[in-house]
């Protein structure tokens, strides 16, 4: 392996600890936007649960239950900010990610395409130094390159 084939072999792991690290990126921020979405739905759900029950109900249930219900709603309000920026980093952690699997893959082919100049190069060195070789070349030489 010479200079050029190692380093790109050196390249090769940066790269692919690069992916693995923007993969857990993207994992990380997915799994914060489905937690952030199914506690959406959580609020939703509590807020559609709160029901006044039919016949006499006291004044002091009615004002807990309509304030619950507004605390409720402004709890859902306020989440859609952070529900926006989770979906806007997910989206950017999966095209880094994207990003660094495309850079990986471009290190793994000029690596292979490097280790098939080597071979070649080596094989090329082992037949310029077989003795026998060299006297076929010689002796097509001498017959005027007819082989």
């Amino acid at each position: 392996m010479n200079a050029r084939t190692a380093r790109r072999k050196r390249i090769i792991r940066v790269r692919t600890v690069e992916h693995q690290m923007a993969e857990a990126n993207l994992a990380r921020a997915t799994g914060e936007l489905a937690s952030l979405v199914e506690l959406s739905k959580r609020l939703e759900t509590l807020r559609a649960d709160l029901a006044v029950a039919k016949g006499e109900v006291a004044g002091r249930a009615l004002n807990t239950i309509g304030e619950l219900g507004m605390r409720l709603d402004m709890a859902k309000e306020n989440l859609v900010a952070p529900l926006v920026n989770a979906s806007s980093r997910r989206d950017q952690a999966g095209v880094v990610a994207q990003s660094a699997m495309v850079k990986e893959e471009s290190a793994v082919r000029l690596y292979e395409r490097s280790r098939l100049s080597d071979a070649r190069e080596q094989e090329r060195r082992t037949d310029a130094n077989r003795p026998h070789r060299r006297r076929a070349m010689s002796l097509r030489l001498l017959d005027g390159g007819a082989a």
